[in-house]
């Protein structure tokens, strides 16, 4: 790079809800934002060397008026839920002048919600990148109507830099986050994943991950460590060939950090799956089992949780040692007036400690978008 950039990295707040837990964060003194986030630590990592990075999570603390002043650039990124405070964080730069560029998955599914941006990243790291940064590198003047950099070549997961752990403090996130693959092959029908990141998981060495983790408590070291895969055995043969690697790792260091991943329930006919992941000291399992309702499931085309019974599937995995956490959707259009009292009786019956109650929205790019839009469901924000 000819030119020598300051790149100010700044992560919007999510708004205080049950699923961050943030009613929590009061018993854990040194906790103040719920995990890093992994894609724009990312991004951090794949910056030019030549340039300088700042990382500001606003779960924490507001980026200040002098982080912005020092920057050439600002990038953001976040999801859906976080739409709001990602056009607060432009507009806060757009005031000092500094262009923006925003990055990741709200923005890749539905750019038309940020027309204010002045670049947009449209999919994951690879040759939109690096065109991204030839661009920056030739001029930081906001340009006259908004660019857009779109992915057509994807950089590989092995490829990936590690995560730039080092410009956060681990100790203040209630869980870390280290990623192995991207992509899920089951098609349910809520789900954005596939149409984004693809139906074959895309994967990273098992000595790659053990270098992420290494950084990690470096930076740390922190109580928990999250595999954020979208589904941790989207491709059930890496996994049995990662467990052996972290099982290593533990014995290396102590078992000082316990493991959490998230993955579909079909995990429990698995059980060498389940045995390494018991060695490797995974304690939590979040999983979506989404209804208890059969019919619902097979509407959603997640059959994948009817391949054993759901009670017998959450016994075995309690019965290796996991305790589970799990998504439940209302809102169902097989839902009925006994729905309710349903999932009550359910969660008595699996005695699941926490899950995530929430109501049915429609993500654009998935297949329920489309369905409610031909259907003439789907209501304009106008």
């Amino acid at each position: 790079m000819k030119s020598r950039r300051r790149i100010l990295c700044v992560f919007p707040r999510y708004a205080r809800s049950f699923g961050t837990l943030h009613h929590a964060y009061p018993l854990m003194p040194r906790v103040r934002a719920f995990m890093p986030p992994q894609g724009l630590l990312l991004i951090a990592a794949s910056i030019p060397p030549e340039w300088e990075v700042r990382f500001v999570d606003e779960n924490m603390a507001p980026a200040r008026p002098e982080d912005f002043a020092w920057a050439d650039a600002v990038f953001v990124t976040g999801m859906h839920v976080q739409c709001d405070c990602t056009n607060d964080v432009n507009e806060r730069a757009h005031a000092l002048g500094k262009v923006t560029v925003l990055g990741g998955p709200s923005v890749s599914a539905s750019p038309e919600w940020y027309p204010d941006f002045d670049i947009l990243h449209i999919g994951e790291l690879g040759d939109a990148t690096r065109a991204l940064y030839a661009h920056l590198d030739e001029t930081v003047e906001r340009p006259g109507q908004q660019l857009r950099f779109t992915t057509a070549d994807r950089t590989l997961l092995t490829d990936f830099p590690t995560p730039a752990y080092h410009l956060t403090d681990i100790k203040q996130y209630f869980l870390a986050s280290v990623q192995f693959s991207s992509g899920c092959p089951y098609r349910c029908e809520f789900c954005d994943i596939p149409e984004l990141y693809g139906r074959n998981p895309r994967l990273k060495t098992p000595e790659q991950v053990c270098r992420e983790l290494d950084a990690i408590v470096a930076a740390g070291p922190p109580g928990a460590i999250y595999f954020v895969d979208d589904n941790f055995i989207g491709n059930q043969k890496a996994a049995l060939d990662l467990l052996p690697h972290l099982v290593e790792w533990q014995r290396r260091n102590g078992y000082r950090v316990r493991f959490a991943c998230e993955a579909t329930l079909n995990i429990a006919q698995n059980r060498k799956v389940l045995e390494l992941m018991r060695e490797a000291f995974f304690h939590t399992i979040f999983v979506g089992i989404e209804t208890p309702d059969p019919e619902a499931l097979h509407g959603m085309v997640k059959d994948q949780n009817l391949r054993l019974p759901i009670l017998e599937a959450v016994a075995i995995l309690n019965s290796y040692g996991m305790e589970v956490v799990s998504g439940i959707i209302m809102g169902l259009d097989q839902d009925t007036e006994r729905t309710a009292d349903d999932i009550l009786a359910f969660i008595e019956a699996a005695k699941i400690p926490m899950l995530t109650i929430n109501l049915l929205y429609a993500l654009p790019k998935t297949p329920l978008w489309r369905r409610l839009e031909k259907e003439g469901r789907i209501l304009s924000n106008g």
